[in-house]
This record gives structure tokens, C-alpha cells and sequence, in this order.
């Protein structure tokens, strides 16, 4: 994407921010409870960490403006997740309206160095050193042959087979831990009645991997996190990932870039893959049996 459609695509972002914050700031209401509304905020909270990933090598000396607006999206979707406050998202809107256009719109269109597009080695270094951080063989092949695509210029094609490796490991880790953790944890989400789960109301009754399989990854990424396996913010940043892969994955006008690409691969190492709260300790029993 290039720099100009980026400004594009931030402008429309802030334009919807503003336009949230209006009607938040004309609810007559102490609590915001309307839940088409906090989807919304989840939507555009969860876009701009899309958009985040994409800018951020234009902010390399100025990462406490990102680290500012990425604190106060990541608070939004804490508060969506319940009846919060009107105060209290006002407050974080505030913080995001007062200065997004001049710190990262106006920046962006007057200020910021073009990248370098050429220096194909960076990457190269990059993802070498990302992929010797897996150290299962067939999964470290399969990442090389996604890296393949991209290298081909197969973008989308790079993005979709990124996920698959993601939520491979995460369905094994599921099974490893137990279904009826998963089940269970579905089931209190669905329970709750106040707080981040309070709209949850997907409870799972999954037996094997061919049930989970069949579970959206979005809900996934959604039962993990109240597994504790992963907290609201990595959650965050995997659901950026897999909105990413179904933009690749389906017809559209969203572009794939080698910068999308090398931030997915990062996110899906970092938190997914290299990370020991997700380690295989052998091989499964159900996996056996398919063999």
C-alpha cells in the first residue's frame, strides 16, 4: 500500500472515530449499552491496529505517538466487551480525536520519509531470524513454502497459509490442554453478564479436532483468551492477523503488501509459535489415530 493510500485509508479511519465519539457524547445514558454501537468501537479499534502495523515503519523515531494511540484503542476494547461508562470512553476518544490528525494524518502526508522498497536483504535477515525461532521441522517447512508465495509475489496466497500455520498450532494446543477446558470456558463466557465476555454467546461443545475445525477461528481467538492463553491485547493483534487473512483470502480491493506480510509472520512467531504458553509436548492420541 502506498503512502497516499494510507492516507486515505487513515483519514476514513479518524472520520469514523469523530463520528463515534459524537453520538457517544449525545447518549443521554450513564452506561453505553447499545451493542451495535460497541461493536463499532471493536471494529475501528481492531482496524487500526491493522492500520498500526502498516505505518509504523514511517514512525520509527517518533514510537511514543503509536504507543499513545495504541494504548488508547487497546482500552476501547477492554470497554466494549461490557456496559462501560460514557465517561469513560469519551475518554479515550478524546484522546485519540485531539491530535490524530496532526500527529499521524498531517505527519504521514508532510513529514514522513519514504521507505526504502528495494532493500530486500532487511527482510531477508528479519525473516531468517524469525524462522529459526520455530523449531518444529514441518511447521518451519510450511512457513518457508508461505514466504515462498510472497517471494513469488503471491501475497494473498503468503497471508492465508500464514494463518493456517497460526491456527494449526492453536487447535493442538486445545486439544493438548482438553476439550472440555475449551467447552467449559465457553460455557462460563457465555455466563457472564457484566464485564469483557458479557455479550459472548457462542459455548462450544467440541469432541475432536474435526469439531474444532469447525468453530470460527474468530470465536477461537475469542475462547483462548478466556482460556488465559493469550491476553486481550495478543488477542488483538491475532484477530488483526486473521481479518488479514480473510482479506486475502476472499475478492477485494484491499491490498496485500510485503509489509503486511512481514508483520503477520512476526505476530503469529511471536505469539503463537515461539511462544512456550503454546508448546506441543509430543504427539496427540487423536493425532495418532488419523495417521
Amino acid at each position: 500500500m502506498t503512502r497516499e493510500e494510507l492516507c486515505s485509508e487513515l483519514k476514513a479511519h479518524f472520520k469514523k472515530c469523530d463520528e463515534i465519539k459524537v453520538r457517544i457524547n449525545c447518549l443521554s445514558a450513564v452506561q453505553v449499552s447499545n451493542k451495535d454501537l460497541r461493536d463499532e468501537i471493536d471494529h475501528i479499534s481492531t482496524k487500526w491496529f491493522e492500520l498500526s502495523k502498516q505505518i509504523k515503519p514511517f514512525f520509527s523515531n517518533n514510537n511514543e505517538i503509536l504507543e499513545k494511540y495504541n494504548s488508547a484503542f487497546r482500552s476501547l476494547l477492554e470497554l466494549c466487551g461490557g456496559k462501560n461508562r460514557r465517561s469513560s470512553y469519551l475518554k479515550q476518544f478524546n484522546i485519540i480525536c485531539k491530535n490524530y490528525y496532526s500527529e499521524i494524518i498531517v505527519f504521514m502526508q508532510a513529514d514522513a520519509e519514504e521507505i526504502e522498497t528495494t532493500d530486500e536483504e532487511g527482510f531477508e535477515a528479519e525473516i531468517k531470524s524469525l524462522l529459526d525461532k520455530i523449531k518444529d521441522k514441518d511447521e518451519n517447512t510450511y512457513l518457508k513454502e508461505a514466504i515462498g508465495c510472497w517471494k513469488h509475489d503471491y501475497k494473498k496466497a503468503a497471508m492465508v497459509l500464514l494463518w493456517c500455520a497460526a491456527i494449526d498450532r492453536i487447535h493442538k494446543i486445545i486439544e493438548q490442554i482438553g476439550f472440555e477446558k475449551f467447552n467449559k470456558t465457553s460455557e462460563d463466557m457465555k455466563a457472564q453478564n457484566h464485564g469483557r465476555y458479557k455479550n459472548f454467546n457462542k459455548n462450544q461443545n467440541v469432541r475432536s479436532l474435526s469439531d474444532l475445525r469447525d468453530v470460527p477461528d474468530g470465536d477461537v481467538l475469542w475462547i483462548i483468551e478466556g482460556m488465559g492463553l493469550i491476553d486481550c491485547n495478543q488477542k488483538a493483534r491475532l484477530a488483526s492477523c486473521y481479518q488479514m487473512r480473510c482479506h486475502a483470502g476472499h475478492p477485494g480491493a484491499a491490498p496485500i503488501t510485503k509489509y503486511n506480510i512481514i508483520s503477520c509472520l512476526s505476530d503469529i512467531v511471536e505469539i503463537v509459535l515461539a511462544n512456550p504458553t503454546f508448546e506441543i509436548k509430543g504427539t496427540s492420541s487423536t493425532e495418532k489415530s488419523e495417521k
